[in-house]
């Protein structure tokens, strides 16, 4: 939502009652979109797509492929409720080739954390998958290395999102009624996913089932929380939309440690 009186104003429109727009305006969380447009007031904060700035010795051939660099010092500052590093870039890695590579969520490097004031080279795609493993022709390396896209501005604007219907945040039973009832999350005057390149902290806004389904006790033991998401064609099937949803352990995003974050990749014709 753009603000709490804007969602307050259309759901009252709609004849929701009161007690229903305080519950959900009690669920909002803070978010920020990043767009490649500043016509909405947004603050440049980084660059979507074109090639990754790395340290010269960190360990990148082609895949994950390079979705997103955000500059840290440049966000809305205490803004979020998840603690990002206060300055440094973020980079943001994933398959944007092929269905294929979804599922469940595992580890390769899909964020990286590059310190405010660290030496950088513009890294190109090698042809290389993984560590080791080379490509057996010029051919598949091509076709693995291929989605490339010019890079263009994103612009930071801070807003708030409200959880999908089918969210663990909605685990009261009676909450959950009374969100459904009134459909509380489609009285949000916001753009859509696939209108913005990334999301940060938020909500996730999944096709399928959430990126992270965690019981409130099993977020007191370890929670995990949603770093970022996006939402793209995937190069080698263009009908097929890939949404990588970056997530990471609270504790590890604490300690600045992105070593341990995944990404659930979910798929849709």
């Amino acid at each position: 939502m753009e603000s709490p009186e804007q969602y307050r104003e259309a759901a009252r429109e709609a004849g929701v009652p009161e007690h229903a727009i305080d519950l959900a305006l009690g669920l909002a969380r803070p978010q920020i979109e990043l767009t490649s447009s500043a016509e909405d007031g947004g603050v440049l904060v980084g660059q979507y797509g074109g090639l990754p700035s790395l340290p010269p010795d960190a360990v990148w051939g082609s895949y994950p492929h390079f979705v997103a660099s955000v500059d840290c010092a440049a966000l809305p500052r205490g803004f979020l409720d998840i603690p990002l590093p206060e300055d440094g870039h973020l980079l943001f890695f994933a398959n944007k080739h092929d269905a294929d590579g979804g599922g469940e969520p595992d580890t390769r490097n899909y964020v990286v954390h590059v310190p405010a004031g660290t030496a950088t080279v513009e890294r190109a795609p090698e042809a290389v998958f993984g560590d080791d493993e080379e490509f057996e022709d010029e051919e598949e390396a091509a076709y693995w290395t291929a989605p490339h896209t010019d890079p263009r501005p994103l612009y930071a604007r801070p807003i708030r999102s409200l959880p999908a219907d089918d969210d663990d945040a909605l685990h009261d039973p009676e909450v959950r009624r009374v969100y459904r009832k009134y459909g509380l999350d489609h009285h949000d005057k916001r753009k859509l996913v696939w209108e913005v390149d990334l999301l940060l902290g938020g909500y996730a806004y999944s096709p399928q089932d959430p990126p992270i389904m965690q019981s409130p006790e099993e977020r007191v033991e370890e929670e995990w929380v949603l770093l970022a998401q996006a939402q793209y064609a995937m190069h080698a099937d263009p009908d097929c939309q890939g949404c990588p949803f970056w997530i990471i352990r609270r504790s590890d995003l604490e300690k600045g440690d992105f070593a341990g974050a995944r990404v659930a990749m979910w798929n849709y014709y």
